[in-house]
Formats: C-alpha cells, sequence, structure tokens
C-alpha cells in the first residue's frame, strides 16, 4: 500500500487526469475479502442458485422453509453474503425464510468492474421479486437498500435493521481518498468519471435526502458502535435523523465487522426481532 500511495500522490501531483482514471478503476474493481471457517459452514448449508444480472452471475443463498416470510440480508461494498453467518441459524429460529447474495464482483459472483448504482440497481431489482418484510443491511448496504425501497413502494417492511451506515456516497469516495492519499483535483475529476459513466449523480445515493422520502419501512432500528474506525458513529446519528420511525442503538468496542457475529448484536435480534407467527 505504500507503494501505491506513493504513485498516486505522485500522479495526483503531476497529472490528476490519470490520477483520477486509477481511481476510478481501483473503486470499479472490489476486493474480495476471506471468509471465516463458520461463514463458509452456514454458506455450504444454504440452498443455491445462480442468476444473471447485465452480465454478471449473481451467486444467491436461501435457508429456511420457502413460503415463510423473508427477511433479505444486504452485505456491504467489498462484503459478501457469508459476512451474515454468525445470524442465520437465529433468523431461522425465529421462522424466517432467509435470503442472501453476494453483489457484482463481490463474494463468488462474476469479477468485473462495477459501481454502486449498480449494485443499488441489483437490490432494487431483488426487493421488488423477493419482497422481503425484514431487512438486515451492512454498511454501504444500507445506503443501496434506501435506494431499492424507494424504487419498490408498494413493498412493506416491517422491520428494519441497520448495521452501521454511511450518511452518503461521498464517504466512500473520502475513504478511497484516505485510502490511496490524493487530493482535491484527483478526487474532482473522479466524480465526474463516476456519474459520467454511471449517469447519476452520485448525490443520488445520499441518506440525507432519500431518507425522508421514505415511506415504506414501519420499524428502522440502526445499531453501530462508537469504536468503528471505518465509519464513524456520526453517519448513523445522521442516518436517523433523516430515516422516519428509526432508533439507534450505541454500542461500544465493536469493530466496523466485528460487529456482525458479536453477542451484542445477537441478543438485539433476539429481542427485537420478531417472529413471523407474530407479524
Amino acid at each position: 500500500m505504500f507503494w501505491l500511495k506513493l504513485l498516486f500522490s505522485l500522479l495526483d501531483r503531476f497529472s490528476p487526469a490519470t490520477s483520477a482514471k486509477m481511481a476510478f478503476r481501483y473503486m470499479s474493481n472490489p476486493q474480495v475479502r476471506k471468509l471465516r471457517e463458520f461463514e463458509e459452514e452456514v454458506l455450504a448449508q444454504s440452498s443455491q442458485e445462480v442468476f444473471r444480472f447485465r452480465g454478471f452471475d449473481i451467486q444467491s443463498y436461501f435457508w429456511g422453509l420457502e413460503g415463510n416470510p423473508v427477511i433479505f440480508l444486504v452485505h456491504g461494498w467489498e462484503g459478501q453474503a457469508g459476512n451474515f453467518g454468525a445470524l442465520v441459524q437465529l433468523l431461522l429460529d425465529k421462522g424466517y425464510y432467509v435470503i442472501a447474495f453476494d453483489g457484482p464482483s463481490h463474494g463468488r459472483s462474476t469479477k468485473a468492474p462495477t459501481s454502486m448504482f449498480e449494485y443499488a440497481d441489483l437490490i432494487t431489482e431483488m426487493i421488488g421479486k423477493y419482497r422481503p418484510t425484514r431487512i438486515i443491511s451492512h454498511s454501504f448496504g444500507t445506503v443501496t437498500s434506501v435506494f431499492g425501497l424507494l424504487n419498490n413502494p408498494e413493498v412493506h417492511l416491517e422491520q428494519w435493521f441497520i448495521i452501521t451506515t454511511p450518511s452518503n456516497f461521498k464517504d466512500r469516495i473520502e475513504g478511497v481518498k484516505k485510502t490511496i492519499g490524493v487530493g482535491h483535483r484527483t478526487v474532482k475529476r473522479l466524480i465526474r468519471l463516476l456519474e459520467d459513466s454511471t449517469g447519476h449523480k452520485i448525490d443520488d445515493m445520499n441518506v440525507d435526502t432519500m431518507g425522508p422520502q421514505l415511506k415504506n419501512a414501519k420499524e428502522v432500528v440502526l445499531i453501530h458502535s462508537r469504536a468503528d474506525k471505518i465509519i464513524p458513529i456520526e453517519d448513523s446519528r445522521k442516518a436517523q435523523r433523516a430515516l422516519p420511525n428509526a432508533e439507534l442503538m450505541e454500542l461500544d468496542e465493536l469493530g466496523h465487522y466485528k460487529i456482525l457475529w458479536s453477542d451484542e448484536l445477537k441478543d438485539i435480534l433476539a429481542k427485537r426481532l420478531r417472529s413471523y407467527v407474530e407479524a
């Protein structure tokens, strides 16, 4: 990473246009993180299906009895379905049909350049197809879920559990900016490349502006650790103010990914997630 940052630093100074093109390729090719053994084991217990989406083979996973109310798991950018492995048995015990997937160029899905907007379009399609009664989303999966719910106003969520969230897509750009060490000139050109390639404005992917429009989520619970070093808890505080019917539960000493397999999260879901027989 040192040499990568050094290269970007030089390009940012002498050729910000080239730096922006390289940053665009970096953002368009999410890194695939290795799953833990227990996460792999949970995926192996699922029924699996591959479907086509814009040239991608999307890997999807199903647990439980088809016909039971659907709970939909939406991973974050550079995440994958296996990240929810610690929660699946709890959700099955509650009586849900659990559906998860690996987004474009994530997990076991086809690897090719993609974007947050393409990911959001996939979520829109899947919400419309499976019509979940509950969603659990993590990180940037929340931003894409807001987008997907707004585009499926006929789908009504009883409960939505948000496990950390940025407040807008610009946070992703800021994260990349810090990772590769570029400045304003590169970022300005990077934003232009993103908008030109996707046909969207980056402000279109903003919980602060999209959230107040959301009318189809009955109960929203945000869960975020003050120790999260990837997304600061202030982002969830902003999201809480923007999303109707939302409350925020602040935890301690849990990292951005560790929270997903923490006892604290499982305890919250055990107490707050209603069984389908009560829905």
